[in-house]
C-alpha cells in the first residue's frame, strides 16, 4: 500500500542494499518520501536482481548512493551531509548490520568485534550524525534504530549478536531522553523471523525460523516490507508522541514464548 506519511521528508538509511534495509528504502518511497539516501558497503544486493536505486527510481523519488562503512564514524558524518542536497534529513534508519556464522559463548574475539564495530558501533554513530544534523537545522526528526526480537529475547546460538541488539534497545531508549527536548525521537524496531536472502541461507538460523513458524500466533514468517511500514510509520508525524520504544514486529512471537 502506497500512502504520503513519509511526505517531504529526507529518509536515510543505512545497510539498504539487501534484504530489511532495501525494504526500508524502497517502502520510504512508497510512502511518499521526499528523497532517499542509499547507504551500503556496495550498492549490488546479496539476493541479486535490480539495486534499491533502481527500484526507488522506478518510483519516481529521487535517491542517491553514498558507500560507507559505519563503524567509521568519520564516514558516517559523510554520509548525512549526503542529505544536505535535499534539505537535511528528517528520518534517520540505523538498520546497517551483521549476523555471524560462529556465535555461540566461545565466539572468536576478532568476529565478536567486528560485529560489535557494525550493529553497535555504527548504530550510535548514525544516530549522533543524524541528531547533529537535525538539531544544526532545527528539525524535529525521527530516528529509527534496527533492533531484533533476539535483542529482547536471548539465545544461545546468537550471544554476541542479541548482545548487541539488546543494546540497540536500550540506546533508543537513552538517545530518546538526550534528544527529546530537541523534538527528536528515536525508536527501534525489532523484528521478528522475516523471511531474507539472509535468513534463507543462513542454515543454522533457517532451521530456527521454521521451528518458530508454528508457534508464530500469525503462523508465518514476515515479510521484509512489513518492517518497511513499521519503520515508515515511525518516522512519519502519525507517531508524534511515540519515542524510546521497542516496536516488536514478530508475529506475536514473543508474546506466547
Amino acid at each position: 500500500m502506497n500512502t504520503n506519511i513519509l511526505q517531504d521528508k529526507v529518509v536515510v538509511v543505512t545497510g539498504a542494499a539487501s534484504g530489511i534495509g532495501k525494504a526500508v528504502a524502497v517502502q520510504a518511497a512508497k510512502h511518499g518520501a521526499k528523497a532517499v539516501i542509499v547507504s551500503d558497503v556496495t550498492p549490488e544486493p546479496r539476493e541479486g536482481g535490480r539495486t534499491t536505486m533502481e527500484e526507488i527510481e522506478e518510483l519516481g523519488v529521487p535517491a542517491r548512493f553514498h558507500r560507507a562503512d559505519v563503524s567509521q564514524r568519520a564516514q558516517v558524518d559523510d554520509l548525512l551531509r549526503a542529505a544536505d542536497e535535499f534539505g537535511g534529513v528528517d528520518v534517520m534508519v540505523a538498520n546497517a548490520g551483521i549476523t555471524l556464522h560462529a556465535d555461540g559463548f566461545d565466539v572468536a574475539e576478532a568476529d565478536y568485534r567486528r560485529l560489535m564495530g557494525i550493529n553497535l558501533d555504527g548504530t550510535l554513530f548514525s544516530a549522533q550524525a543524524a541528531a547533529r544534523s537535525m538539531k544544526a537545522r532545527g528539525k524535529a526528526g525521527s530516528i529509527v534504530l534496527m533492533a531484533s526480537m533476539g535483542g529482547i529475547s536471548g539465545a544461545g546460538m546468537t550471544v554476541a549478536y542479541s548482545t548487541s541488539k539488546g543494546g540497540v534497545v536500550l540506546m533508543a531508549k537513552s538517545l530518546a531522553d538526550a534528544l527529546g527536548p530537541d523534538g527528536i525521537r528515536v525508536n527501534a524496531v525489532a523484528p521478528g523471523t522475516i523471511d531474507t536472502h539472509l535468513l534463507r541461507t543462513s542454515p543454522g538460523i533457517a532451521e530456527a525460523a521454521e521451528g518458530f513458524r508454528p508457534r508464530t500466533p500469525l503462523r508465518r514468517l514476515g515479510k521484509p516490507s512489513e518492517i518497511g511500514d513499521a519503520v515508515a510509520w515511525l518516522g512519519s508525524d502519525l507517531s508524534s508522541y511515540v519515542t524510546g520504544t521497542a516496536l516488536l514486529v514478530d508475529g506475536g512471537l514473543l508474546a506466547v514464548i
